[in-house]
C-alpha cells in the first residue's frame, strides 16, 4: 500500500539541499563493494574486459543486506483498517494528520481501528539499490531487507547469523539506533550489542559495512528513561570510528534541518517516526554520497 502522506516539496528541496551541503558521511569508502559494482556487467568473462575472480567462478553479482526496523522494513503512517467499518467511526476520508489527530485525541477508541501502510519498494533501501543501478547501469545489483518493526539491536543481534552472514553479502547496512525500549537497559548494554554486531560482520563476511544513523523522531511513551535516542547516535558515531566502518550520518541532516527552524514533522509520515517518502530519499541520497 503506497503512504498518503507527502512531504511538501518546499521541506523536501531543504533537507535535500542540507544532505549534499553537510559532512554527513565519514569512515572508509565501501571499496570493495564499489569494485563490485564497477567490474560486474553481467556477462560471462569471455564477454567481459574484466578476468575471473581469484577463485575461478563468473563474477558473482553485488549482494546488499539492510538489517533495521520498522524504518529499514518501510512502514509508514496509519490508514483506516477497513474490516473496522471506518465510515462509522468517522474515519474515512481522512488525511494521515488529521487522522492522527483523531488518534491523539481518544487512543482507546482508534487505536484498535487502525493499520500500517507499508511498502518496502518505497523504503531507502530500494531507493539505494535502485541508485546504485542508475549509476553503475550494467550491474545487476539485489537487496535483502531484514527490517522487522519493532526490533532493537538486541534482536537483531540474535538474529544475525540467520538474517546476515548467512548471506555472505557484500555490503551490509545497520539501522539500528530508532527503537531503544525501558526494558532494553542502558546506553551501555546498547553499545555492546551493536559493537558485537559490526565485529561479528566483520569477521564472518567480507562485506563494507555502513552504519546508518537515523530519523528524528518526537518523544513518545515507549522512550527509555536510561538512554536518548541522541545518546544513541553518539555512540553510533564512536562505533564506526573505532571500528572503521562507514558512517551515513542521516541524523546529522534531520537535526540540521530542525535546528534551521523547519517543521521536521513534514518529514515524519506518521507524525512520531517514521519518515515519509521524502524521509527516505534522504537516506537514499547520504548512503549515495559514501
Amino acid at each position: 500500500m503506497r503512504s498518503r502522506f507527502v512531504t511538501e516539496q518546499e521541506y523536501a528541496e531543504k533537507v535535500y539541499a542540507l544532505a549534499e551541503a553537510l559532512p554527513c558521511v565519514s569512515g572508509p569508502k565501501p571499496e570493495r563493494f564499489m569494485k563490485m559494482m564497477r567490474e560486474n556487467r553481467g556477462d560471462a568473462a569471455a564477454f567481459s574486459p574484466f578476468p575471473l575472480p581469484e577463485d575461478g567462478l563468473e563474477r558473482k553479482n553485488p549482494l546488499i543486506v539492510a538489517l533495521g526496523d520498522s524504518v529499514t522494513a518501510g512502514h509508514f503512517e496509519f490508514t483506516p483498517d477497513p474490516a473496522k467499518e471506518p465510515e462509522k467511526l468517522g474515519l474515512a476520508g481522512l488525511t494521515p494528520e488529521e487522522l492522527m489527530d483523531k488518534v491523539r485525541a481518544d487512543p482507546g477508541r482508534y487505536r484498535g481501528c487502525l493499520m500500517e501502510v507499508v511498502d518496502v519498494t518505497t523504503a531507502f533501501p530500494d531507493r539505494f539499490r535502485s541508485k546504485l543501478a542508475e549509476k553503475y547501469g550494467a550491474t545487476s545489483v539485489s537487496v535483502v531487507n531484514c527490517g522487522i518493526a519493532g526490533d532493537t539491536i538486541l534482536g537483531m543481534e540474535k538474529r544475525l547469523t540467520r538474517d546476515v552472514i548467512r548471506y555472505q553479502p557484500d555490503l551490509i547496512l545497520i539501522n539500528a539506533s530508532l527503537n531503544w525500549f525501558p526494558n532494553c537497559g542502558s546506553n551501555e548494554v546498547y553499545r555492546h550489542s551493536l559493537e558485537n554486531v559490526v565485529k561479528r560482520c566483520k569477521a564472518e563476511t567480507e562485506a563494507d559495512i555502513v552504519l546508518i544513523t537515523p530519523n528524528y523522531a518526537l518523544p513518545g511513551p515507549f522512550d527509555n528513561p536510561l538512554s536518548t535516542l541522541e545518546s544513541r547516535v553518539e555512540i553510533m558515531r564512536s562505533i564506526a570510528k573505532e571500528q572503521d566502518v562507514c558512517l551515513a550520518d542521516a541524523y546529522m541532516v534531520w537535526a540540521a534541518f530542525k535546528e534551521a527552524g523547519y517543521p521536521v514533522t513534514r518529514l515524519l509520515a506518521n507524525g512520531v517516526n517514521h519518515p515519509s517518502e521524502a524521509g527516505h530519499e534522504l537516506f537514499a541520497r547520504v548512503l549515495m554520497k559514501l
